[in-house]
């Protein structure tokens, strides 16, 4: 099979969805003078690193290969059902909440949003997904197949009770349903988890998970590595090796338990993949001399995890080749402000007016000339 082209529907029959465990957010803004005040703006926008994942893996999977859940509140603005709508419902499933949709507020340390410090803190209660909302009735992504990738963004007690959970229902099933489920777990570390003292909890949740992605200031923050100015190359590859040798030790039957593959994300320099099956750089596909390409990074991450997914999926788990979806997937989100646009031609679907996978065509020759 051709892994660089469209899956085709007899290959995709047989297989579950990628899903994410991320929350819809409603994300509002707030900008910070010098003098620490604030000033909320009227602007707000779809949010959550599981959206920005979820539209990532729809780049080249169909919808009916995905899997959001949308927690509506009573004031969820009909122009986000819109939005939603252009990447086809099949891929969402809309519960109906108490109270308001999920909200957050990003605050800006300058005069524009986007731009400066950025804080976070969440205005409405938030309610967590756990993996037996997607495969307990009356969700619609558990048939024919339970869902195979499952995209964690998250901290370490959230991700014990994710990890603890899997293993329930795979052992015990749950309401009769999901024992021997083989669904696999990506986790995004939340950067307040990526501390030193979380180093310990780290290591153990890890060896539940199938792949472990923080980006390379996060990476050296657990490690204790004080960072550089500029992050280099051989900074990420040195704190990938750091971090496998950690995740490594005390682990005697290496049939048993395996360590996770490890992807550091590095911005412009690309991203740096180390498992048993491949080590390797991926160059970002805007590299340094074409930032002007680049409007805003932010969901450019969750993105990266997105696409990681559905090259999972279509290549059976061959990290290389989801390495490369992954940083496709990632320079559509951060051309622009939001979520990248799909259009429909007769040639097929276009993302921000380009064909996904000629794209991907691209960056597969330039990952092949690098390594």
């Amino acid at each position: 099979m051709d892994y660089l082209s469209p899956p085709t529907e007899e290959f995709l029959a047989s297989k579950g969805r990628v899903t994410t465990l991320g929350m819809f957010i409603i994300d509002q803004y707030a900008l910070r003078d010098q003098d620490g005040n604030e000033t909320m703006t009227e602007e707000e926008s779809i949010g959550g690193g599981g959206v920005f994942a979820m539209i990532s893996s729809r780049m080249f999977l169909p919808p009916s290969r995905c899997g959001l859940i949308v927690d509506k509140g009573d004031d969820f603005p009909s122009r986000f059902t819109d939005i939603l709508k252009g990447y086809d419902e099949e891929m969402i499933w809309y519960r109906k909440r108490k109270g308001k949709t999920t909200r957050a507020l990003n605050i800006y340390s300058s005069g524009k949003i986007g731009q400066g410090h950025q804080s976070f803190k969440y205005l409405s209660p938030q309610l967590n997904l756990l993996p037996h909302d997607f495969i307990l009735p009356a969700s619609p992504f558990s048939t024919p197949n339970l869902p195979e990738y499952m995209h964690v963004v998250c901290n370490t007690a959230r991700a014990r009770l994710i990890v603890d959970e899997m293993r329930e229902i795979r052992e015990n099933g749950i309401d009769g349903i999901g024992r021997g489920w083989n669904g696999k777990l990506i986790w995004e570390p939340m950067p307040s988890s990526c501390l030193p003292s979380e180093l310990d909890n780290i290591i153990s949740l890890s060896r539940s998970f199938t792949v472990i992605s923080p980006n390379l200031l996060e990476l050296q923050s657990i490690l204790g590595i004080t960072p550089t100015s500029s992050g280099t190359m051989e900074n990420a590859e040195e704190a990938v090796q750091k971090f496998h040798q950690l995740l490594s030790q005390g682990m005697t039957d290496r049939s048993e338990v395996k360590v996770p593959a490890i992807i550091v994300r590095c911005g412009e320099l690309g991203s740096y993949t180390f498992s048993d099956h491949w080590k390797g750089w991926v160059p970002a596909y805007y590299g340094e001399a074409d930032q002007d390409k680049v409007v805003d990074p932010t969901g450019g991450g969750n993105s990266f995890l997105g696409g990681l997914l559905a090259g999972l999926l279509i290549s059976q788990g061959d990290i290389k080749i989801a390495s490369i979806y992954a940083a496709t997937a990632a320079s559509f989100t951060i051309e622009q402000r939001g979520l990248p646009t799909l259009t429909v031609h007769e040639d097929g679907e276009r993302w921000n007016d380009e064909d996904v996978w000629r794209r991907l065509r691209v960056l597969a020759i330039r990952v092949d000339k690098m390594n």
